[in-house]
């Protein structure tokens, strides 16, 4: 792995892979690099082409998780990521794929206030 897919996992994810068995499974966030958005067109048509986009960049990062014994779990077109459980030592072979930005564990929401 190149010094730039370390750099895609969160401090907190490669602190928590130093911590368990290389063949547990992780819950993680894999976020695929932001689709283009078109210049032109309605704002049905702008959501219609990120969506297709997001499935076109999706596909081959999909197939390489459940490549390496993982499988995907839910995936958000609207913020680019995919949920998914991933051995742990394979991990870094998922963030060598171009299109991962990043990689991340799960954040539990907290509400304002």
């Amino acid at each position: 792995m190149n010094e730039r897919d370390v750099t895609k996992l969160s401090p907190q994810l490669r602190q928590e892979l130093g911590g368990v068995d290389e063949s547990s499974q992780v819950e993680v966030i894999v976020e695929l690099r932001p689709v283009e958005m078109p210049e032109a067109g309605s704002r049905q048509e702008s959501i219609a082409a990120m969506k297709e986009g997001f499935e076109r960049e999706l596909r081959p990062v999909a197939d390489k998780i459940i490549q390496a014994g993982g499988q995907v779990l839910e995936t958000a077109w609207l913020n680019q990521t995919v949920r998914s459980r991933i051995p742990a030592r394979e991990v870094s072979r998922v963030a060598e794929h171009e299109a991962v930005s990043a990689i991340d564990l799960p954040h539990k929401l907290e509400p304002d206030g």
